[in-house]
C-alpha cells in the first residue's frame, strides 16, 4: 500500500485560510475535503439531488411532482425527506439491489438538510436572501414536537401560527429548562474558544409522536403494543390514520388525499379500516400546496425521527481577523437559555434566563428506514467546529505496481488555527474545564443543581480544547481498509453534496456543515452494544459538540438493548416519555384550511 503523507499541508482550501510566517493573530480553520479523493465509491451528481428538490405524489406513481420551493425569505430551497418506507433503492419503481453504505452516508446528508429546510415557501427565490435568526426551520415548525426540559412530555410546535399566513412563526423555548448545558455520558460543560457556553434540544417529527401515543395508549388498555418503530409504509399509515382519527393530526381534504394517496396504494397491505377511511383519489392544483399542507405525505416519508440540536452564542463564532468567515455561514435561531454570574471563574450560578441568538454548530439524525428498526445515527457538525486528527484516505491516483488507490495520509492539516472549539493544538484526550452539578452527589464546589464548576483537572472554569479524535467515525489505521473506505465515501458525498448545495443558492448556509459519519448494523438487527458483530459504517461515531468527552465509544454502546426484540430501547427519549401527546392546535388548522396565496 502505497501512502503519500499530507502533514500540515491545506488541499483543496482557499488561500485565505493560510497562515502567513510570523503572523501574530490566528485565522478561522475550517474542516476541509481533499480535492484528490477517490469518488468512485461515493458521489452525488446534479440530476440525483435535483430529486432531493422535489417530491412525487406519490413516489411509486410518477403523475404529479411538487418543486422546487424556495423559502420567500433565504432563498433557500427546500429539500424533500428521503423515502424512507422505500429506502433508498428498494421500492417499486427501481431495481431490487442492496443499499451501499453511501446510501445511509446520503441519507443522513438529506435528512440534514431537510431538517434545516424553511417552510416559508413560494415559487420563487429571494431576490436578496435574508438568514434571520426567526426563519420557520422544519425541526423547530409544526412538523416536530419539541422535548420538554424534565424529558418526560413531547410539547406542540407551530402553536404560534398565525391563521392567516402561510408561515408558521414557532415561539421557541418559552420554558427556562427546554435548553440544557449537559453533555451526552456524563456532566461535562462545553465552553467554545470565545467563552461561549454549548446548548442543547431534542425533537421528535410527528410520526415519532404519533408511534408513541398509540404505543400508549395500546399498553393502557392491556394489549401488546408494537416493539419497534415504524419501518415500513403500512407502520406509517397506520400511525398517520391513527392520529388523524384521534385529534394529533388535521384530518381535513387535503390530508385525506395525501393519505389516500399514499395508503390506498394496490401494494400497501391495508386494514379494513384504513381502506374505508381513505380520501379522494386526485389531488387538484398539487403545485399550490404549500409545504404545512404537504406535512402527511412528509410523515409518510420520513418515518420515526429523532433530532438532538446543539448551539453556541451567534455572537462568538468566526473572528474578526478573518472578513471571509460570517454568522451568516450558521443556521441560527433565537432560543431561550441560561444566564449565569461568571464573576467566580470557579462556579457560574445561574440568575435567570434570556433569549439569545445561537448558532447551530451539530446535529444528531436517528431515523428509521425499511428493513432497520434499530434507526440510522447520523451526525453533522459544522466545518469550523474543530480539527481531525490523523486520517487516511484513498485517492484518485493509482498505485504504478499494483493499481490499488493510492493513500494518502492526512496529519494536522490546519496547525495553530483557531476553531470554535480549538485552540489549533491536536490533542489525543480531550479534559473536561468545566462540569455541571445535577449529578448526585454533586461535584466538589457546587452549591445548586443548576450551577458550573471548574472540573477536578482545572482550577478555573475554561475553554474546552477539542479535537476529533476519530475523524469519520473510525479508528484510524494505514492497513484498515474498512476505515479508509468509509473516510473516502464520506469525504467524496461532503464535497458533492456541499457543491450542489451551492449551485442552488450560492450563500446558502448550510452548505458550511458537513455530514462527518453514520452508523447502522448490516444485518438490521438490534445493537447490543459497540461490540455487536454485525455495527457498520462510522462504528466510533462521536460528535465533538455532543460527546466532547466520550469519543472512545460509538453510538451504540449507550443506544442498545440487551432484547433483541426489543428495539425501542435505542431511544432514550421514548423509554423517559410519560405524558399524553399534545394534539393539533386549533390555529394550526385554521392555517391550513385558509392558505393565502403563493408567491
Amino acid at each position: 500500500m502505497t501512502i503519500i503523507k499530507a502533514s500540515q499541508r491545506f488541499i483543496g482550501i482557499s488561500a485565505t485560510f493560510l497562515l502567513t510566517a510570523g503572523s501574530s493573530s490566528l485565522l478561522q480553520a475550517q474542516t476541509y475535503f481533499p480535492s484528490d479523493v477517490d469518488t468512485s465509491l461515493c458521489s452525488l451528481t446534479s440530476s440525483e439531488f435535483s430529486n432531493w428538490v422535489t417530491l412525487t405524489l406519490p413516489p411509486f406513481a410518477p403523475n404529479s411532482a411538487i418543486g422546487p420551493v424556495f423559502d420567500k425569505d433565504s432563498g433557500m430551497p427546500y429539500i424533500f425527506p428521503p423515502a424512507g418506507p422505500y429506502f433508498p433503492k428498494d421500492r417499486p419503481d427501481a431495481s431490487h439491489a442492496q443499499p451501499t453504505d453511501c446510501d445511509f452516508y446520503k441519507w443522513g446528508s438529506q435528512m440534514f438538510l431537510w431538517l434545516t429546510s424553511t417552510i416559508n415557501d413560494g415559487t420563487k427565490p429571494s431576490g436578496a436572501p435574508n438568514y434571520s435568526a426567526e426563519l420557520p426551520f422544519v425541526f423547530n415548525s409544526e412538523f416536530f414536537y419539541r422535548l420538554s426540559g424534565d424529558q418526560t412530555a413531547l410539547l406542540p410546535q407551530g402553536s404560534e401560527a398565525s391563521s392567516n399566513s402561510d408561515t408558521l412563526k414557532v415561539k421557541l423555548r418559552t420554558a427556562k429548562g427546554d435548553e440544557s448545558i449537559g453533555q451526552a455520558g456524563g456532566n461535562g460543560v462545553l465552553l467554545s474558544q470565545d467563552k461561549s457556553l454549548t446548548y442543547y434540544g431534542i425533537h421528535v417529527n410527528r410520526l415519532y409522536g404519533y408511534f408513541y401515543s398509540d404505543y400508549r395508549e395500546e399498553k393502557a388498555d392491556g394489549k401488546k403494543p408494537a416493539k419497534q418503530f415504524p419501518t415500513t409504509a403500512t407502520d406509517a399509515c397506520r400511525n398517520i390514520n391513527y392520529a388523524m382519527h384521534n385529534g394529533y393530526a388535521d384530518d381535513g381534504l387535503v390530508p385525506k388525499t395525501l393519505y389516500d394517496l399514499y395508503c390506498s396504494s394496490a401494494d400497501l397491505a391495508q386494514s379494513p379500516e384504513e381502506s374505508a377511511d381513505a380520501g379522494p383519489s386526485n389531488v387538484a392544483a398539487t403545485s399550490a400546496l404549500t409545504i404545512p399542507q404537504l406535512e402527511p405525505a412528509v410523515d409518510f416519508l420520513s418515518m420515526a425521527v429523532e433530532v438532538k440540536t446543539s448551539w453556541v452564542d451567534a455572537s462568538t463564532v468566526c473572528h474578526d481577523e478573518n472578513a471571509a468567515c460570517s454568522k451568516e455561514d450558521y443556521i441560527r435561531q433565537n432560543l431561550n437559555v441560561p444566564v449565569y454570574d461568571r464573576s467566580d471563574d470557579t462556579r457560574w450560578a445561574q440568575t435567570t434566563s434570556e433569549v439569545k441568538e445561537l448558532a447551530l454548530v451539530g446535529m444528531h439524525i436517528v431515523g428509521t428506514v425499511k428493513g432497520h428498526p434499530e434507526s440510522i445515527w447520523a451526525t453533522i457538525e459544522h466545518k469550523h467546529n474543530a480539527p481531525n486528527g490523523t486520517y487516511y484516505y484513498y485517492t484518485n491516483k493509482k498505485d504504478s505496481e499494483n493499481q490499488k488507490p493510492v493513500v494518502k495520509k492526512v496529519s494536522s492539516p490546519q496547525p495553530n488555527a483557531k476553531w470554535t472549539f480549538s485552540d489549533g493544538s491536536l490533542v489525543t484526550d480531550v479534559k473536561e474545564q468545566a462540569v455541571g452539578c445535577t449529578n448526585t452527589p454533586m461535584p466538589k464546589g457546587c452549591q445548586k443543581p443548576s450551577d458550573i464548576v471548574s472540573s477536578e483537572s482545572t482550577s478555573k472554569i475554561k475553554p474546552t480544547n477539542v479535537t476529533r479524535i476519530h475523524p469519520w467515525g473510525n479508528k484510524q489505521s494505514e492497513s484498515d481498509d474498512f476505515a479508509i473506505s468509509q473516510n473516502t465515501q464520506l469525504i467524496a458525498l461532503n464535497r458533492d453534496v456541499n457543491k450542489q448545495v451551492g449551485k442552488w443558492l450560492s450563500s446558502d448556509p448550510r452548505q458550511n456543515y458537513f455530514i462527518s459519519g453514520a452508523v447502522w448494523t448490516n444485518n438490521g438487527g438490534i445493537p447490543t452494544g459497540d461490540d455487536y458483530a454485525h455495527n457498520t459504517g462510522s462504528k466510533t461515531l462521536a460528535n465533538t459538540t455532543m460527546e466532547t468527552f466520550q469519543q472512545t465509544k460509538g453510538c451504540f454502546g449507550c443506544h442498545n438493548s440487551q432484547d433483541a426484540s426489543n428495539g425501542l430501547n435505542v431511544s432514550h427519549v421514548f423509554l423517559g416519555l410519560t405524558a399524553p401527546l399534545p394534539r393539533a392546535t386549533v390555529d394550526v388548522i385554521k392555517q391550513k384550511a385558509n392558505p393565502t396565496k403563493e408567491q
